[in-house]
């Protein structure tokens, strides 16, 4: 992609942000995760003020996207290669729907994974009514709360004889109250990154024997991460010392943790399987539904929040772009790798979150 395709970037943000990690050991969570939201909104509203045209210009890179896809696809037909396969966590609603819906436009067969059977019908639907495109879409049951349900998912996958090429793991909680996942562990760290990493193990040898040039998997990470001081791993079964944003934060580190960790694990295996992260910007999901800001009128809050559209193009970006093959251990944010934080690129914290991640699910590196 060239430079004159890309959105615009403000030098502000990114030194502010490399730079958070120190200063968020002497504030708060709740004080420092406001300080990075307040720093995204003023973002988003910098970024439409430098191009106006913003969602015309997003649109056309995203169709450039498919299209680019669409040929591969087609090409791989004519040498009688069956589509490739995609699994979208979370494809029934906000960042996930869109991105199910630009791969099923790619060429794609995707499988939403979602708790909801019924909503993610409705999504199929949806997908097939926007496209055009009938029988590339289809629903399969994943609760990410429940390890029961991620081997039930991974079996009955499996049994279909489908094959894997990109594993996008895009569902997530945010700011809510304190509850545990079944297996007993703080629901937005258990969900956002446990369930994904039991998921990703559970799914790998299909995705390392994929018959396309290629495999990916794409983890939606955020800035979020970069007040994290590291996993509390001793709070994550218990209520004391809880905090809704801070979870969220651990949970988003861990996410870039994972991905340098399997990184390095995919790399001296000799694998083709590449994964990176995506920070999808701050966007107007359900994920925001507790966000007071969000939640203003139309007009206070219009420019303030990315659309949903504009926020799955980080994941389409890594699951489609031609340019990417090979590209691995990466954390992007508007289609260009960005610096995670400091954290984040501490190897020792990366393979020790690995060590606590095959202790709590019994799961280890596989292909």
């Amino acid at each position: 992609m060239t430079t004159d395709q890309l959105p615009p970037r403000a030098e502000w943000y990114d030194n502010f942000m490399s730079g958070l990690t120190k200063k968020s050991k002497y504030m708060p969570y709740c004080i420092s995760l406001g300080v990075v939201g307040v720093a995204e909104l003023g973002f988003n509203v910098w970024q439409r003020r430098k191009e106006p045209d913003l969602e015309v210009q997003s649109k056309k890179r995203l169709q450039g996207w498919i299209n680019q896809a669409k040929t591969i696809a087609a090409a791989a037909a004519l040498s009688g290669a069956s589509p490739r396969v995609a699994i979208v966590t979370g494809g029934n609603a906000g960042l996930g729907l869109h991105t199910s819906k630009a791969l099923v436009e790619g060429g794609y067969r995707v499988v939403i994974a979602c708790r909801s059977v019924k909503k993610g019908a409705e999504a199929v639907q949806t997908i097939e009514e926007q496209t055009g495109i009938k029988g590339m879409a289809s629903v399969m049951a994943l609760d990410l709360s429940s390890f029961e349900s991620i081997n039930a998912f991974s079996v009955e996958f499996k049994l279909l004889g489908l094959g894997l090429d990109l594993l996008v793991n895009n569902a997530g909680l945010m700011d809510i109250p304190f509850t545990l996942t079944t297996d007993g562990f703080e629901s937005q760290f258990g969900v956002n990154h446990l369930g994904h990493y039991k998921l990703t193990l559970e799914l790998l040898p299909l995705l390392n024997k994929s018959h396309h040039s290629d495999s990916r998997i794409v983890v939606l990470s955020s800035a979020a991460m970069y007040p994290s001081q590291g996993i509390p791993y001793t709070q994550l079964r218990s209520k004391p010392g809880y905090s809704r944003l801070g979870s969220y934060a651990h949970s988003k580190l861990a996410n870039m943790l994972f991905v340098k960790a399997l990184n390095r694990r995919l790399s001296a295996a000799g694998s083709k399987v590449t994964v990176n992260a995506a920070h999808p910007g701050t966007c107007k999901t359900d994920l925001f539904s507790n966000n007071p800001i969000a939640n203003l009128p139309k007009g206070p809050a219009k420019g303030m929040f990315r659309s949903v559209e504009v926020g799955a193009m980080g994941a389409v970006y890594l699951a489609l772009a031609p340019e990417l093959d090979g590209v691995s251990g990466e954390y992007f944010f508007d289609q260009i790798v960005r610096m995670p934080s400091a954290n984040a690129l501490d190897e020792q914290q990366q393979e020790e979150l690995w060590v606590k991640s095959v202790e709590y699910t019994g799961v280890d590196f596989k292909l």
